[in-house]
């Protein structure tokens, strides 16, 4: 969308966003407005169901019942209390989802095909080189000094192609068990370095964690991202200490994205919903995709998911995937509040937790949120992205959205084409009249107001 007025009113300022400097864990816990958020990383995406169903009795016992889906393909425990703290841990250890200490969960970001091993149209099936690259990041001592958001993806390729996610460093498999080692972004903007094998990958890995760490502690102002070091050195440098690790892509053959995938659900072209992916084992094994408002469900839901299919994917898309899903799956998925059409108006807005969740919001984010999906109808068909945030940080959403309302003091800024906190095109406005402003832009740019 383009701006309809052209004299804006000057930004104020918001709510000052508490910087934390760090991700939470099972061993590190975050204190928020609800209590205390736990992040499960799952290696390689897969919850058997009967993990997934612990899991949610965990967050309903000991928590206030609310499970989070992250853009990183996590689960998120909200509400628990100190005292709950222990038993939810050795349960969560019990099934293998918590490391030795706090540093060697904080560096297991990695991100895996949520299709893997289930669609043949992929290159590869990565479910194996994700847990074994998951494994050293924890063992590998070295690596531990990785700043807290550093994040790995390996992508099988096919349906379920990470190609929009956004990362540090990227395997994308080529063929032949070869991936695409590239850094610094999503899949067109990284920056290509090479091949490696996949029986080399996490040693790959380990040799690329610590040139990141070595070249960027040599600098003045030690960049906190891959693609800051990128732009700062280039290539050449990290790619000599990873000789003869990786091998020169061959010219011409770097990976293009083709036909239609998982992420298509999510705001571009329309597949049929909910998906089943095609051929193969998944004609015996189908999949179901299902995504709830704002990356949230209850832990009732998650447990009647978990009884309704054989095994749950997470996605970056803030969306699960039930393998194997029981004839009751889609019922049972609609009646605990899943989204399962591509073009419910809800996939078009993002929220972070507001008022209650987050101790710096002032506003009720997901209420707001909603009823600009029920007053702005015509607007979502003509936007990507409407994005609700509580404080100008923007946790939900950190980029730019075609309009942005950033709450400030219990009122709302909303902005065109903005991050939140930007220059806004009204300020000061009611959850009400937010909702009233967002659903009235159409409006206004089609007379030029």
């Amino acid at each position: 969308m383009t701006n309809p007025v052209p004299n804006q009113p000057p930004s104020r300022p918001p709510n000052q966003p508490r910087r934390r400097g760090a991700c939470p864990g099972v061993l590190a816990p975050m204190e928020v407005g609800d209590g205390l958020l736990l992040r499960v990383r799952v290696p390689a995406g897969v919850l058997p169901a009967g993990h997934a169903r612990r899991i949610a009795a965990l967050g309903d016992r000991y928590g206030n019942g609310l499970i989070d889906l992250s853009q990183r393909g996590n689960l998120q425990l909200r509400g628990l209390s100190a005292e709950g703290l222990e038993p939810v841990t050795e349960a969560l250890r019990a099934m293998g989802y918590v490391a030795t200490d706090a540093a060697s969960e904080a560096v297991r970001n990695v991100l895996c095909s949520p299709t893997a091993g289930l669609d043949p149209t992929a290159a590869l099936d990565v479910r194996g080189a994700a847990r074994s690259l998951d494994a050293r990041l924890a063992d590998d001592t070295g690596l531990h000094r990785l700043p807290p958001k550093f994040g790995w993806l390996v992508c099988g390729g096919g349906i379920g192609h990470l190609a929009d996610s956004s990362t540090d460093v990227r395997f994308d498999a080529v063929d032949g068990g070869r991936f695409q080692l590239s850094l610094g972004g999503a899949l067109a903007e990284a920056a290509v370095l090479g091949v490696c094998r996949e029986d080399r990958l996490a040693d790959v890995a380990s040799a690329l964690g610590r040139a990141f760490l070595e070249l960027r502690d040599s600098l003045p102002e030690p960049p906190r991202r891959m693609a800051g070091l990128v732009a700062a050195l280039g290539t050449e440098e990290i790619g000599r200490r990873l000789s003869p690790q990786i091998s020169p892509l061959p010219p011409g053959e770097r990976i293009t994205v083709r036909g239609t995938h998982l992420m298509d659900v999510f705001g571009c072209a329309e597949p049929p919903h909910p998906i089943r992916l095609p051929g193969g084992e998944m004609e015996q094994s189908p999949a179901l995709v299902t995504a709830f408002p704002f990356g949230r469900l209850t832990a009732a839901a998650l447990a009647a998911l978990a009884s309704a299919c054989a095994e749950i994917r997470l996605t970056p898309w803030r969306a699960l995937l039930l393998v194997a899903p029981s004839k009751d799956a889609e019922p049972t998925a609609r009646a605990h509040g899943a989204i399962l059409s591509h073009d419910d108006r809800r996939l078009k807005l993002t929220a972070c937790s507001g008022a209650g969740g987050c101790d710096v919001g002032t506003t009720d984010t997901h209420a707001t949120a909603l009823a600009v999906a029920g007053r702005a109808g015509p607007l979502l068909e003509h936007v990507r992205m409407v994005h609700v945030s509580g404080c100008a940080k923007g946790c939900a959403h950190p980029a730019r959205a075609d309009v942005t309302l950033t709450a400030r003091d219990g009122l709302y800024d909303v902005a065109l084409n903005a991050k939140p906190g930007e220059a806004v095109l009204r300020a000061g406005l009611s959850p009400d009249d937010a909702a009233a402003c967002v659903a009235d832009l159409l409006t206004e740019e089609s007379s030029g107001a």
